[in-house]
């Protein structure tokens, strides 16, 4: 009888738990950036992946850039990411950025409000972007039949070529300004029309200095994304905030922009500072409520709490029983290892086993250097990147990845000693990485 309560007790809990999580979600359209909002615009989501994607490691933190200078931040470079809707620095802040820039750090400022001042440290741009989103914009356009679009292109900027990205408008920003004596680079732009009636910007020229283009359509190129050289270091500015979030993350269209824009750090160390973001109470609150928060959860740990006391009246009574003993398992990893290599050197199957080595050689590199060195179209400058990478001569990078690559094809005859120097030309690669 006991056990049939039990059982009836636990189905009753997983039922009012799926019930709970089966409600369709309410999504909250307002701008956080915070690392525990798993809201469209908060960056969860975003901060789980990207710790997943960067190989040289990325963490989130509250300090300034006062405070990250102070933590010996300019002593390596780093990279540093802001997001935020309005970025107002303080002259101590600015500062520490220009100091940090100088040192050689890579800073990336992701802001839809963010103009030039009289102080001292005068970075020469203005930024202006959308603060707000409303999803009903977006759903009065799609019961009209005319969802307005903006084109984004990314021009030809190493190692990727020019593409093109389409946006909701209502969440892309308006642009920045640069003044005319500050160089930059512009990663991102997008075409603005400047008269009426539809004209098609699907064949627009990825040159800047297309003048005469632009004439023609009547229009003019608006920067969403540039570069600024700063000493030693890099300036990134952007004014799309609502990219980077979650919604922008998990955008199949967003995502490929947004992992353009972060292979601009070359390797480097990420760290992403919530100092400027919009203040939210997720980030300062316990885990318990958070918890208490949600309703899915909220009756997660009611029910819980109740399944325990349940418990405790039912079964407060001790109960004893034997321990078994439990044999450690033997460790056959040798064994398979041995096993694995009689039978390569039995067979002699010189060209699989060199397959598998180069597989997990390209693996290595494709992770760890964000390089393919399958693409024949980008192999030259692959080829001079890892060898950049492993403070090899690029002579020798060239002579081992073609000598594996004859090797491999299915026509040719591979002996021991062959097999050998391609694998040995391999390890000296993967050892320098």
């Amino acid at each position: 009888m006991n056990k049939k309560f039990l059982l009836g007790v636990v189905a009753f809990l997983l039922f009012v738990l799926a019930m709970e999580f089966n409600v369709p979600a309410k999504f909250i359209w307002k701008p956080t950036f915070g690392h525990y909002d798993d809201q469209p615009f908060g960056c969860a989501i975003f901060d789980t992946l990207m710790q997943k994607s960067i190989p040289a490691g990325y963490h989130v933190t509250n300090k300034t850039f006062a405070q990250l200078e102070r933590d010996g931040y300019g002593k390596k470079p780093q990279a540093i990411l802001v997001q935020t809707l309005a970025f107002n620095p303080t002259e101590t802040d600015r500062r520490a950025l220009s100091r940090l820039l100088k040192a050689g750090n890579k800073v990336l400022i992701v802001t839809s409000d963010f103009a030039c001042d009289s102080s001292k440290i005068d970075f020469g741009v203005a930024v202006s972007g959308r603060d707000t989103f409303l999803p009903q914009w977006v759903k009065k356009s799609i019961e009209s039949y005319l969802i307005p679009m903006d084109t984004l292109y990314w021009n030809a900027v190493k190692p990727y070529r020019p593409h093109t990205y389409q946006v909701y408008t209502s969440m892309s920003g308006y642009g920045i300004e640069v003044d005319k004596g500050v160089q930059c680079d512009t990663l991102l732009c997008a075409f603005q029309r400047s008269i009426d009636g539809d004209v098609d910007t699907t064949a627009v020229s990825y040159d800047l200095d297309d003048d005469e283009y632009a004439d023609k359509i009547g229009g003019y190129w608006q920067a969403r994304l540039i570069r600024i050289k700063w000493g030693k270091g890099e300036l990134f500015l952007s004014c799309d905030p609502f990219f980077w979030t979650n919604y922008g993350v998990l955008d199949p269209e967003i995502n490929g922009l947004l992992f353009r824009a972060m292979s601009q750090f070359r390797g480097l160390p990420v760290t992403r500072t919530e100092a400027y973001a919009p203040k939210n109470v997720i980030n300062k609150e316990s885990p318990l409520s958070y918890w208490l928060q949600n309703a899915p959860l909220r009756w997660c740990v009611y029910l819980t709490l109740l399944g325990l006391l349940l418990f405790c009246v039912f079964y407060a009574r001790r109960r004893q029983r034997v321990i078994p003993v439990v044999k450690q398992p033997e460790n056959k990893s040798l064994e398979f290892v041995q096993l694995i290599g009689t039978l390569y050197y039995q067979k002699h199957e010189n060209l699989d086993l060199l397959q598998k080595k180069y597989g997990y050689f390209a693996e290595l590199v494709r992770r760890q250097l964000l390089i393919d060195i399958d693409d024949e179209d980008m192999k030259r400058e692959n080829i001079q990147q890892l060898a950049f990478r492993t403070g090899m001569a690029e002579a020798d990078v060239r002579i081992i990845l073609d000598r594996v690559s004859r090797y491999l094809q299915p026509s040719s005859s591979l002996t021991d000693k062959q097999l050998q120097a391609s694998i040995d030309g391999l390890d000296r690669i993967i050892s320098n990485l």
